[in-house]
């Protein structure tokens, strides 16, 4: 289908939600993100792919300009691929037809495979990860691979929103019949009139940070609705002692 063709039809498609009910709208909404994240996704693979097998080929030093160009692309595809996913989840949870897949799960279990995620990028700008798990931590009924992404959302966050050199600690605790998990940051504090937007779909970060930070603002969001669908909240605590804490807290019997 010609480009102007399917611009067309995502112009009218967004035309007609305004007119529908709201479960109509949302279903039609996911309906349009579910194509146009199969057609991005399409294209990505094959950009990840065919760089990946020219790193091999090329088998190049990490010291040589042409390494840190391909690793450019293989990143930017992966953080385009990312934000494809988090808008087709946000669309879903939106339409309802997000399902959790709920066992008895070991929270540290997460916690480490979402540090071990991470760890390329907290080497890479010279950050120091601290990791403190309270002992004894009791299995929760929660979805594994959703808290997971939770937990790698607001990990991710504070790679890019630390300085280089700067410190991040991952706090894991058992508090009045909850799990709470808590990202501490040593990034500038988030301004108090930005503070409540901050879960909102598609708002991005300003404030004092003068380094561009990608993304579309939807990790958060998403994170927000992740964690209320297991009972659970979340929250940003910010000051002045230049950090913040993302925490969000879940509940132990389920």
């Amino acid at each position: 289908m010609p480009l102007p063709s399917l611009w067309d039809k995502a112009m009218q498609n967004a035309t007609n939600l305004r007119r529908e009910e709201p479960t109509a709208r949302a279903n039609q909404t996911l309906e349009l993100v579910s194509f146009m994240t199969h057609e991005l996704k399409t294209p990505l693979t094959s950009i990840i792919t065919s760089a990946g097998l020219l790193a091999e080929e090329l088998a190049l030093s990490p010291d040589d300009p042409k390494t840190k160009l391909i690793s450019n692309i293989l990143a930017s595809a992966h953080n385009l691929e990312a934000r494809a996913s988090e808008l087709l989840d946000l669309a879903r949870l939106e339409a309802e037809g997000f399902q959790l897949e709920v066992e008895p799960t070991d929270i540290s279990t997460i916690v480490y495979d979402a540090v071990d995620q991470l760890s390329t990028i907290v080497r890479s700008r010279k950050q120091s990860l601290a990791l403190h798990l309270a002992p004894n931590l009791p299995k929760i009924m929660a979805d594994a691979l959703r808290i997971e992404q939770v937990l790698v959302n607001l990990l991710s966050n504070a790679t890019k929103f630390t300085p280089q050199g700067g410190n991040i600690s991952l706090s894991v605790s058992q508090h009045n019949g909850y799990i709470v998990i808590e990202v501490q940051d040593s990034s500038p504090s988030i301004p108090a009139e930005e503070q409540y937007k901050v879960f909102q779909p598609y708002y991005r970060l300003k404030g004092n940070r003068k380094e561009y930070i990608p993304g579309a603002g939807l990790g958060l969001a998403l994170s927000k609705h992740l964690v209320e669908l297991h009972g659970g909240r979340i929250w940003l605590e910010s000051d002045e002692s230049k950090h913040n804490i993302f925490a969000f807290s879940l509940p132990i019997s389920g």
